[in-house]
């Protein structure tokens, strides 16, 4: 199953810049910029600082997405939601 949902996580940002700011994980995620700075604080997504701002990494969001930390978040986004059920409905059809 954590394979399936690395490539479903990889579907879903396959659209992505190699390298995102702030609130470009926040539009991707659903989450807010507060909990994605909260990530990269916490080490559970690496960034470095151009700029004077954050710049995460796809490999990185990736990374953290595919995670059962991400998954199983306690409080989830509705993107997320809707992505966990769209997964579990593509898992059921054997997609």
């Amino acid at each position: 199953m954590e394979k399936e949902w690395r490539e479903f996580c990889e579907k879903w940002i396959l659209d992505c810049p190699d390298v995102l700011t702030v609130l470009e994980v926040k539009a991707v995620t659903g989450y807010c910029k507060t909990s994605v700075q909260g990530w990269i604080d916490r080490g559970l997504i690496s960034a470095c600082i151009i700029k004077r701002s954050n710049r995460i990494p796809k490999k990185s969001l990736l990374e953290f997405m595919s995670s059962s930390t991400f998954r199983n978040m306690h409080v989830k986004s509705k993107v997320l939601k809707a992505k966990i059920e769209e997964f579990e409905r593509m898992i059921e059809n054997g997609n």
